[in-house]
């Protein structure tokens, strides 16, 4: 054991993960794609611009993308200037604040999701 609890380290002793997403994700990308930017459909009022893009929750601070954790947001939303990505007015918490939480975007999505 080393410092921090885990077996050291044995070249060939494990698989890598693949971090791209699957066949299967990808297929649900392009059906939430199709819902158009989530804050609409919640009803909320922001200046919905762009095509139609995947958003992962719950990566804060660098973690490793959930595929599965995902959200349609339009582009402006997303990586735009006032983007929950965009960096330039708005930090991830305060963008949540005047918009909505990731919670409540994930919440909207599988519910949407399972409307037949």
């Amino acid at each position: 054991m080393n410092l921090c609890g885990r077996p050291p380290y044995q070249k060939g002793t494990a698989k890598k993960k693949n971090k791209n997403a699957t066949p299967a994700q990808r297929k649900r990308w392009e059906e939430l794609r199709e819902f158009g930017c989530i804050l609409t459909r919640m009803g909320i009022a922001h200046e919905c611009r762009g095509r139609t893009t995947i958003q992962h929750c719950f990566t804060g601070g660098g973690g490793r993308k959930n595929h599965d954790l995902v959200v349609p947001l339009c582009e402006w939303m997303h990586t735009g200037p006032d983007g929950i990505d965009g960096r330039k007015n708005f930090s991830k918490l305060t963008w949540q604040d005047a918009y909505a939480t990731e919670q409540a975007m994930l919440d909207k999505t599988l519910e949407l999701e399972a409307m037949p």
